[in-house]
């Protein structure tokens, strides 16, 4: 994953790196605004595809919402890269049009 990560920013250079940070932003701001809201932690895991039956699920309860709303984010990296790549790639046609 870092050698595409790698890979991606060498070929799309400040496009890939604001896209990036754009959508992290905003994908950090939907889990946290969630949270806010009451949406169950463990059923988000459950969603990720996540061993929530040990208990850890509601320990990240207890850390408070921003920290349960980074873990979350960074759980859903694997979901997150192909939509940057994807978003990038299309803006990038666009912008050559």
């Amino acid at each position: 994953m870092q050698q595409k990560a790698k890979q991606f920013f060498a070929t799309y250079g400040k496009l890939g790196l604001t896209v990036y940070f754009s959508i992290s932003l905003a994908n950090y701001g939907l889990v946290y605004f969630a949270l806010k809201q009451g949406v169950d932690v463990k059923q988000i895991g459950e969603k990720l595809g996540c061993d929530t039956t040990q208990g850890k699920w509601e320990k990240i309860e207890t850390f408070g919402t921003p920290t349960a709303a980074y873990i979350i984010y960074k759980l859903m990296a694997p979901i997150k890269w192909p939509v940057v790549i994807a978003t990038t790639a299309w803006i990038c046609r666009k912008g050559k049009k």
